[in-house]
């Protein structure tokens, strides 16, 4: 199945590089200390501390992030994320323990993680900003094979993981086992996103997405800047996480 999102996670991405500079409001650094997340550096990886998780959260989204030149971000394309939408007994084990480890982390590295709560009805919650932030540098970890490229054909229609992710340490994957994800940056600084989970090593998107555009009618005739992104879903501590392992240059997607 295909999907069209205004992505959630690029308003996410879009709205921490804000924050990171130096525009956070006062807002929410203040109810960040109502919430009270901490993150800190543990030998599993980063460890996330929730003071107060609101009784009334149906689903959390957790974004965990990093790119090399944090002062010259110039792209979302340059930054690295992985996420997890929390709910059911997962999110109950979270209210219970009010902590949870991200371990897919490279040791040395900065990571900026970026909170949302959400009720039953998917709204933010009274009196709780729309993204909660922390960072932490990660002393150690699980992570995956170096050298991993997502490749396209000539054509721009086909994508192509270089090779299985191998990870540092034995891990549970998700029965979906990747993710493919087509940003495709807009005129307005703005992102329209498309995806689609996957089984293997390549992904044939073409001509599905540009069809599925041209009927949902989400984007204008044009040319635009775009990028796709794999992601591997993998369990850990009873948590799912999507974890991004490779991406393709930006290149030029056409639709008329």
């Amino acid at each position: 199945m295909h999907h069209f999102k205004a992505l959630r996670t690029i308003s996410l991405i879009l709205g921490f590089v804000l924050v990171t500079s130096g525009c956070a409001s006062s807002k929410n650094q203040q109810t960040n200390v109502e919430i009270g997340l901490k993150a800190e550096a543990v030998s599993e990886g980063i460890c996330l501390t929730f003071g107060n998780i609101p009784m009334e959260t149906s689903g959390l989204f957790i974004m965990v992030q990093n790119w090399k030149e944090t002062e010259n971000l110039e792209s979302t394309h340059e930054i690295i994320g992985s996420f997890s939408y929390i709910i059911g007994d997962s999110l109950e084990q979270l209210k219970q323990t009010g902590t949870i480890v991200f371990p897919f982390v490279r040791t040395g590295q900065n990571y900026n993680i970026s909170v949302s709560f959400e009720n039953e009805k998917g709204q933010a919650i009274a009196g709780v900003p729309d993204w909660i932030f922390a960072k932490c540098m990660a002393n150690a970890g699980i992570y995956f094979n170096d050298g991993l490229k997502l490749e396209l054909n000539e054509t721009n229609t086909v994508v192509t993981l270089s090779s299985e992710p191998i990870f540092s340490a034995e891990v549970q994957f998700a029965p979906d086992k990747y993710l493919y994800y087509v940003t495709l940056i807009l005129s307005d600084h703005g992102s329209l996103g498309y995806s689609d989970k996957g089984t293997g090593l390549q992904w044939n998107f073409e001509p599905q997405m540009t069809n599925d555009l041209k009927e949902s009618e989400h984007l204008q005739n044009g040319t635009y800047s775009t990028y796709i992104t794999a992601y591997r879903n993998i369990f850990y501590d009873n948590i799912k996480w999507t974890v991004e392992i490779a991406k393709t240059p930006e290149f030029i997607y056409s639709i008329n």
